[in-house]
């Protein structure tokens, strides 16, 4: 059974929970909220029910193929993250609480953020080939690999430079091959940048402070700002909820 569709205000409550003055990167949530919803927006402009349907596809699929959705991988996302939120909470009561345990759910939260932002980048690259009136399979993008949609927005003729450099890929590389970890005794996070092309293999440092600033926020705030714009799209039947959600973002 199909759920109802939300109504504007509806779609607002969530939308504005999304932005939270106290949450680490909130002003880089709102930058690039702003700057992805006006890319949307000339999109919208160009083709609205192409627009929708390539937004809506990152959540439902596509009619064609269902299995592009993403819900539960989101899902995942979240319940990890909440288990982390949680963790990070018990610091004061928890007499068993584990600066490592933490970093490791840290860095698994930084993980499935990244897993979660390549799959928006395959619906950005749909968006950006709408704008500029090429071509484009969602089916076929889908299965691309970071690196490939990475380097089609950086060729395109639009500034998508507020998302590629939002996105760490030397860490990602390192965590996912078990290659970045946490030193308690230095209090840093260490990796090893692997480059099996030039065979070379070269060491970095994370701050723990650059990690939860910078790092960890830039990767979830992709995922925000891309739900945040797909929210604002569906509040444009109300000019009145658009106009206060947009204030959202000043």
């Amino acid at each position: 059974m199909n759920q109802p569709i939300k109504t504007p205000e509806e779609f607002y409550q969530d939308y504005a929970a999304l932005f939270v003055p106290t949450n680490t990167g909130y002003g880089e949530l709102k930058s690039m909220t702003k700057k992805l919803n006006a890319i949307f927006e000339k999109a919208w402009a160009i083709n609205f029910e192409e627009t929708a349907k390539l937004i809506a596809a990152w959540v439902l699929g596509t009619k064609e193929n269902r299995g592009l959705e993403n819900r539960v991988a989101y899902d995942t996302y979240i319940q990890q993250h909440v288990e982390t939120t949680s963790y990070i909470d018990s610091m004061k009561s928890n007499p068993n609480f584990s600066k490592t345990m933490l970093a490791r759910l840290l860095i698994d939260d930084f993980k499935n953020s990244f897993e979660l932002d390549i799959k928006i980048l395959a619906n950005l690259v749909c968006i950006d080939r709408l704008i500029h009136g090429q071509d484009y399979s969602l089916e076929s993008l889908y299965f691309e690999s970071a690196g490939s949609l990475i380097n089609r927005l950086r060729q395109s003729q639009t500034d998508w430079s507020f998302i590629i450099n939002a996105l760490n890929k030397k860490v990602r590389n390192a965590s996912s091959h078990l290659n970045f970890v946490y030193d308690a005794r230095r209090g840093l996070f260490i990796g090893k940048d692997v480059d099996r092309r030039t065979k070379s293999i070269e060491s970095f440092e994370v701050t723990a402070e650059e990690f939860l600033l910078k790092t960890l926020p830039g990767q979830s705030n992709i995922i925000q700002s891309f739900i945040a714009c797909g929210e604002l799209l569906c509040m444009k039947k109300d000019s009145r909820i658009h106009a206060e959600a947009l204030k959202v973002l000043n």
